[in-house]
């Protein structure tokens, strides 16, 4: 019989067949357990010529069939879906933050990098039995870069290295580690309470969200990769996993993906996109006190990153690196 070429092409990417330049050509993939394919004759060398990263398991590097293990290579992206990065410390409050004059030393040694100051006055809602009630809960201090992506947060117990836009991992671990440094010199925190990293992507191109099952591998995508075959069946409108990984060191990794509705978020400090995105938030962190040393932290702040990176990897397949620019 016969079949739209859009109700096809949804048909054919879900089963590893994908379309060419050429009108009526198609690709085949196939998926070879651990990425070593032997027992296959080949005296002309036909497979070493023309397939050499068969040897290999994957052209973006080893094979990641596991979320944990040893540290992977960074593949640049560079049109990487990245919605927001954070770095935070948390520390014992310190009421004085809320004064200019106790900042102005911190802004100082700032403002080379970040001279543009802001201040915010943090609300939370609380929710009785007369309804919801917002209330201030202190002044939080935002330092950005003139016309750039990058932000620092400081408030009472925490300071935060924010941007939307990633380049590479050495040069926001870098940054983070000035904005540290510059925070152990003027404050000087004795206590570290909290140390996380986040990363937050988020897919919203209508043609890209078409190919979730090429881009996110099946043990993440879950029921998201529900399709509808026919204008009878239902549209899939929201979909939300979460899960928690603890290590034996403490250190912990949280989960969350899935697909969200235009307006709809899961945390606030995801902002709600204009129309229907799947989403990927990853945050490396741990919660057990220990003494503030920036060193320390920086090295943390790295293990971290490598821990959200190697699950990440896991989590998407090597089309969804292609689709977004990978750079050997």
């Amino acid at each position: 019989g016969t079949m739209h070429d859009e109700r096809f092409r949804h048909f054919r990417l879900t089963r590893g067949v994908y379309g060419q330049r050429q009108t009526g050509v198609q690709m085949f993939r196939t998926k070879i357990p651990f990425g070593r394919l032997t027992g296959l004759p080949d005296p002309a060398g036909v497979f070493t010529f023309y397939f050499p990263f068969l040897t290999m398991g994957s052209k973006m590097g080893s094979v990641i069939d596991r979320p944990f293990g040893i540290a992977v290579d960074e593949v640049p992206l560079s049109d990487a879906p990245l919605d927001l990065v954070v770095a935070q410390v948390r520390f014992p409050p310190v009421t004085s933050i809320t004064e200019p004059d106790f900042v102005s030393s911190f802004q100082e040694r700032l403002r080379p990098t970040y001279p543009v100051l802001r201040s915010e006055q943090q609300l939370e809602m609380l929710v009785g039995p007369e309804g919801p009630v917002q209330q201030s809960v202190g002044k939080i201090w935002r330092f950005h870069e003139h016309g750039g992506p990058w932000s620092v947060t400081l408030a009472t117990d925490f300071l935060a290295l924010t941007t939307d836009r990633y380049t590479h991992r050495s040069d926001f671990l870098g940054r983070f580690s000035d904005v540290v440094g510059a925070l152990h010199d003027w404050l000087h925190p004795v206590v570290l309470d909290r140390l996380g990293i986040r990363y937050v992507d988020r897919i919203s191109d209508p043609a890209r969200l078409e190919e979730l099952a090429t881009l996110i591998k099946p043990e993440v995508l879950g029921a998201a990769a529900f399709t509808h075959d026919n204008d009878a069946d239902p549209v899939q409108s929201h979909y939300l996993a979460e899960t928690a990984f603890r290590h034996a060191d403490g250190t912990e990794l949280r989960g969350r993906w899935g697909l969200l509705p235009a307006g709809a978020t899961f945390d606030p400090s995801v902002v709600p996109g204009p129309s229907t995105s799947w989403v990927l938030d990853l945050d490396a962190y741990t919660t057990e006190p220990r003494d503030f040393d920036p060193i320390t932290i920086a090295a943390d702040a790295e293990r971290f990153c490598q821990m959200a990176y190697r699950f990440f990897r896991w989590a998407v397949t090597d089309e969804f690196l292609d689709r977004f620019g990978a750079q050997q």
